[in-house]
């Protein structure tokens, strides 16, 4: 049998039978072979492995976003059906190169696309395809060839005031029209009507029905974080706790129940504010636009963005001030604000 560590490279065996030694010969060679195949093992074969293991310490957001990154950029490309222990730093380098240029990409959408890479390259180095990342031998001339990043415009990103309280008028009256047919609430992040402290509520991620306890983390790396509760949603909350008790709904504590999970939330309340829009005559926005409404709000009206990113849990003062903080003037107002100036 081979054997690195004997003079010839190969080494004696014995058993006590001829079955047994072709049985053992036989799993010795079917390691060896399986063990071979795993050295050439490409990033193809090897991208549900390496979701598996990430998706221990990262969120589902991350996870999908991994995915969608991968059906859009990598998958079906030559580089991914390639054993990894032959990718070499050139190969690498040449195809990011056209894919960034073929795709137009700016900083934002090449450090998600290249991150794909370089966290699966650690991977193989983890589990041993590998001994070293040839990525970190890359040097991308980012200054020369991705596009400049330029903000969105307000009307693509944010609810205006008006539209706003249109919509907010809206609601109340679908709620006023349809409360006897309200079946179940279902929130942005989880919590409990004890979470409330006085001006203040604490904010859970996700919880397991199964293990009967709060999961997950927030924005900030934690399980839970606490945000300002102001006096309308305090109205609210009150009101969710009457039409709970008269509808005789279990709660468990929490302030909204979660019986289909975020990802049916986020759909359903997705298509009603789109639903809202369209009776309102007003453009649809994503649902993920509400949120940078509010951030934009409490910017317009002189909260410091320090105090912002922590409302909302950003890690990075420039995700709050480049992503979320918008001019909430129309295009007529904005005019007339610079006429009068110049006036």
């Amino acid at each position: 049998m081979p054997d690195a560590e004997k003079p010839k490279g190969r080494k004696l065996v014995s058993r006590g039978s001829y079955d047994e030694l072709i049985s053992m010969l036989f799993d010795f060679y079917a390691e060896a072979e399986k063990l071979r195949k795993r050295q050439l093992i490409t990033l193809e074969e090897l991208f549900d492995e390496w979701q598996q293991h990430k998706s221990l310490y990262v969120t589902e957001s991350t996870i999908k976003r991994d995915k969608t990154t991968w059906k859009s950029l990598y998958e079906g490309d030559a580089i991914t059906k390639k054993p990894i222990c032959s990718l070499t730093k050139a190969d690498i380098e040449e195809w990011i190169l056209k894919k960034v240029r073929s795709k137009e990409m700016n900083a934002h959408q090449y450090n998600n696309f290249s991150l794909v890479m370089r966290q699966m390259l650690e991977y193989a180095m983890e589990i041993e395809i590998i001994s070293s990342n040839p990525f970190d031998r890359i040097k991308i001339p980012k200054s020369r060839i991705l596009k400049p990043e330029v903000k969105k415009p307000s009307e693509q990103e944010v609810f205006f005031p008006e539209e706003r309280d249109a919509l907010i008028q809206y609601a109340f009256k679908q709620y006023e029209e349809k409360r006897d047919r309200v079946q179940i609430f279902i929130p942005l992040a989880i919590a409990f009507f004890d979470d409330i402290n006085g001006k203040q509520i604490i904010l859970h991620d996700s919880y397991s029905h199964d293990m009967k306890c709060l999961k997950g983390r927030l924005k900030d790396g934690e399980g839970w974080r606490t945000v300002s509760v102001v006096p309308a949603a305090l109205d609210i909350i009150e009101k969710v706790r009457e039409e709970r008790e008269r509808l005789d709904m279990p709660t468990d504590g929490f302030i909204f129940c979660v019986n289909e999970g975020l990802e049916s939330f986020y759909s359903g309340l997705g298509k009603m504010i789109n639903n809202y829009c369209e009776e309102l005559g007003i453009p649809q926005r994503s649902l993920h636009k509400t949120r940078k409404t509010v951030a934009s709000v409490l910017h317009v009206n002189g909260v410091d963005d320090l105090i912002i990113q922590k409302e909302f849990g950003h890690k990075d003062l420039r995700t709050t001030q480049q992503c979320y903080c918008y001019d909430l003037t129309t295009d007529e107002e904005r005019y007339e604000k610079i006429a009068q100036s110049l006036a």
